[in-house]
């Protein structure tokens, strides 16, 4: 899916056209996917596993469609967002379901649309292999911009349904 998004200027810019292309992740963009979600995972507060695990996780979920998917934006040859969603069996649910792993989109690039085109991309390839619902786990309630991250899902089209909660055995 490739897009050109008007980007509303400052009082002072021109308007700016902004080219960018979401599509499925390839084996070429596994370094850039795993450095992109151990950032993500460092600004979330958390510890990230090395980068050759998170390089194999990034592999094996291109590799294995019913697994799950990939996803990236790509801006001028650099990957400036990219989305990993697993896809889901539940009792509760008829069908499988997508859950949204993780969703970076490079720091400087978050308010030119790009998360958005993220989900629409995902949303489209969930209606292609019949996938009615996706869900997203929100950071902790001590991450510094989770307002501003349910304000992003929100504004997607997501609806609150609860908190989660994990116990590591």
């Amino acid at each position: 899916m490739s897009e050109t998004t008007p980007i509303e200027p400052d009082a002072d810019e021109e308007w700016e056209a902004v080219t960018w292309q979401a599509r499925p992740a390839s084996h070429d963009d596994v370094p850039a996917v795993a450095a992109a979600v151990s950032e993500l995972l460092v600004e979330l507060g958390g510890k990230p596993a090395p980068i050759p695990a998170l390089e194999e996780a990034t592999k094996a979920l291109i590799d294995d469609p019913h697994a799950g998917a990939v996803l990236v934006v790509e801006d001028e040859g650099e990957i400036v967002g990219t989305v990993g969603v697993s896809w889901q069996h539940a009792i509760r649910i008829p069908g499988r379901y997508g859950l949204i792993q993780e969703l970076w989109v490079h720091p400087r690039r978050r308010t030119k649309e790009i998360g958005g085109d993220l989900l629409l991309a995902l949303f489209e390839l969930a209606r292609e292999r019949g996938i009615g619902r996706i869900e997203v786990g929100l950071p902790s309630e001590r991450f510094p911009h989770l307002a501003a991250t349910e304000s992003f899902y929100l504004n997607n089209g997501f609806a609150t349904i609860g908190v989660r909660m994990r116990r590591l055995v």
